[in-house]
């Protein structure tokens, strides 16, 4: 039996034998299309499989296919291929593969996704202009292994064939990660070249919580998968509405992308703890309007009859938008992002504003302001969302901003005057407080939430907040995570925003220390001195 660890992104666990799925390309074999050809074949092939999408109420994987159809018309890639070189594979290649870098490099997950998107855009069209095409004879069980996932390689497959998914790569808001989790399929992504470990037809367990994947597992390790899937599947259904409500608890979910509200179905949980609205901005050629925004808001209003925490626009030196003609920065973790640009190009973000306050269930929206580091930058930009409604003759609806820089945990005390108010986004806040740039994979040990300097900075943000009976949430990472939610409980935290799958794993963790010493607990972990340690006092509450 070997043993290798991954990113878990899909909760369950699973045992089937593997499928290797080959969707690499192959530069070396000439083309039988020129490029312009390629893309009018493979367009009318996506509109054919967006039609059978639709038709068995695959809307997420449908809208994914439109979007692969907006990037063969993008001039920024098109303009890369002309007669020169429309004939030739590695080129045509080449100019999707340069694209891709450039919005790799950029550190973001949503642009992470979307080179993704370009490179598996530029295989499809490579295969077809190769005159290659491919059919997938699944077996019952069937561990899929592949470098990734695109609709185009899942519409050819009968998911209800799948066990689980092993990816090389991917991000968390990726295609396959969203209909792992869309169908309940355990899914581990990021296993690097590990992958190459695994043989067709191999043995396999894995757990879609833990990361970890057995090829060839013993007797032993079956035994210990069947009882985890068993437990995980008690959790679940222990998790129901009348115990939830129950709780001193309140669970909102995080939203950033049209996959990831399209896919969202939950019998209960119905609050977005963090609407990402850059989504909105990107992947298109101009501002969208203000009726556009407004009509999105809408559509997310129907789905989410709760409160919506509504992120204003969060984007700047790290990600590019052609049409906003932004500076290009040495640093621009720390540059004119968030906040800052929006106090910079105020029409834009005061269309921004009108069209949360002229969408019809405004009463229910919330909205946060990113990057705030003074209180001078609150104040102005509140000022602007009170003008309008002023304005609109409406009600000012809660302002909030995001924790996420040193000086706003220095600060809290005075934002406690001010602010409706906070939700933590612990991801950058641990980047900033420990100074270590969180897609450094050589920084990986400074990342961790969990070191003392991060949570003693929490401890101060959340008992300020509840001392001043301002209402405080976590909206990063640590929220879905059941150790880390143990910490943030003993802090006093009782607003978690999380991925909907972690919900019933968090509950049952936090359910199993709230009739413990809190105060003794955070004590306890207050004191320590790393990370390690903390993770070590938490597992001895059985956690």
């Amino acid at each position: 039996m070997k043993t290798v660890k991954g990113n878990g992104v899909s909760i369950g666990t699973a045992i089937g034998a593997a499928f290797i799925y080959e969707n690499e390309i192959d530069l070396n074999i000439e083309a039988q299309l020129t490029f312009e050809e390629a893309v009018k074949t493979l367009t009318e092939k996506f509109n054919l499989q967006i039609k059978d999408f639709k038709e068995n109420e695959r809307k997420d994987e449908a809208d994914v296919l439109d979007a692969y159809i907006l990037i063969m018309q993008d001039p920024e890639v098109i303009n890369g291929i002309n007669e020169d070189n429309n004939t030739s594979v590695a080129d045509v290649f080449e100019v999707f593969k340069a694209n891709a870098e450039i919005l790799q490099s950029m550190d973001d997950e949503y642009f992470s996704q979307r080179a993704e998107d370009l490179l598996s855009v530029g295989k499809h069209l490579i295969n077809t202009m190769q005159g290659i095409t491919s059919s997938v004879e699944l077996e019952n069980n069937s561990i899929i292994v592949a470098v990734d996932l695109t609709p185009a390689d899942t519409s050819s497959m009968n998911m209800s064939y799948i066990n689980g998914i092993i990816l090389k790569e991917g991000g968390t808001t990726s295609h396959a990660v969203i209909v792992a989790k869309n169908l309940g399929i355990p899914c581990i992504i990021g296993i690097g070249e590990e992958i190459n470990i695994i043989k067709n037809k191999d043995a396999i367990s894995i757990d879609g919580e833990t990361g970890e994947i057995n090829i060839n597992p013993d007797d032993k390790t079956i035994k210990e998968i069947n009882e985890r899937s068993k437990m995980q599947e008690e959790i679940v259904s222990a998790f129901t509405q009348d115990i939830y409500e129950a709780s001193d608890l309140e669970f909102r979910v995080n939203v950033g992308s049209n996959e990831e509200i399209n896919s969202f179905d939950h019998p209960f949980l119905n609050s977005i703890g963090l609407f990402r609205s850059e989504f909105i901005y990107l992947d298109r050629s101009s501002i969208p309007t203000t009726e556009e925004q407004k009509t999105i808001l809408e559509n997310i209003q129907k789905k989410f009859s709760g409160t919506i925490v509504y992120r204003t626009l969060d984007i700047g030196g790290d990600k590019q938008v052609d049409y906003l003609d932004l500076p290009q920065e040495e640093n621009p973790f720390l540059g004119v992002r968030g906040i800052r640009l929006s106090l910079e190009k105020k029409e834009l973000f005061e269309t921004q504003i009108e069209s949360i306050l002229i969408s019809k269930n405004v009463e229910r929206v919330k909205i946060m302001f990113p990057m705030i580091s003074t209180i001078e930058d609150f104040l102005e930009s509140n000022q602007i969302v009170e003008t309008i409604a002023d304005k609109l003759k409406i009600n000012k609806p809660e302002v909030g901003i995001m924790i996420e820089t040193p000086s706003s945990t220095l600060l809290i005390e005075e934002f406690s005057k001010y602010v409706d108010f906070f939700s933590i986004g612990t991801n950058d806040l641990t980047q900033y407080i420990m100074a270590a740039d969180r897609g450094n994979p050589n920084l990986v040990k400074y990342q961790d939430p969990l070191h003392p300097a991060v949570l003693r900075t929490l401890e101060n943000v959340i008992s300020t907040a509840n001392k001043n009976n301002v209402e405080v949430s976590v909206c990063g990472e640590m929220s879905s995570d059941s150790i880390s939610a143990s910490a943030l409980y003993a802090l006093g935290l009782r607003v978690f925003s999380m991925s909907p799958s972690s919900a019933p794993f968090v509950f049952q963790q936090l359910n199993k220390i709230k009739d413990m010493d809190l105060n003794k607990i955070k004590d306890n972990i207050l004191a320590l001195e790393n990370s390690t340690e903390v993770r070590e006092e938490l597992k001895k509450l059985n956690l």
